[in-house]
């Protein structure tokens, strides 16, 4: 399963049941489909960068999920028709990769002054 990121923005006409109910909707939907919503902030009502469906306000809602491909896929064909959602982005959260070192990179050979 791997880590991913969404991020909705709600109509702001809704009240915190409304908030409450979008965001348990969300969460059945990725549970029926295998995943697990790890965490959910809501970061309240926010002015928009520009209008959205005639909206200047819209409340804002992060969630951190652990899924396949196909929940999340689902996850987004929700949010696509709930009637008060906004806008969406999931992002698919990478893990950082490993460096390497020097114990573990190959040793070189290399001349000394008297062998040069």
């Amino acid at each position: 399963m791997r880590s991913y990121e969404v991020i909705f923005i709600l109509d702001p006409a809704l009240g915190d049941d409304g908030v409450d109910a979008a965001v348990a909707a969300a969460k059945a939907v990725l549970a029926k489909a295998g995943g697990e919503v790890v965490e959910v902030q809501k970061w309240g009502k926010k002015r928009l960068a520009y209008d959205i469906k005639k909206r200047r306000e819209g409340h804002y809602v992060y969630c951190r999920a652990q899924a396949s491909g196909n929940a999340v896929a689902e996850l987004e064909r929700h949010l696509k028709i709930a009637e008060p959602v906004l806008k969406f982005m999931t992002v698919l959260v990478q893990t950082p990769r490993r460096k390497a070192t020097k114990a573990s990179a190959p040793a070189r050979a290399e001349a000394t002054p008297a062998e040069a």
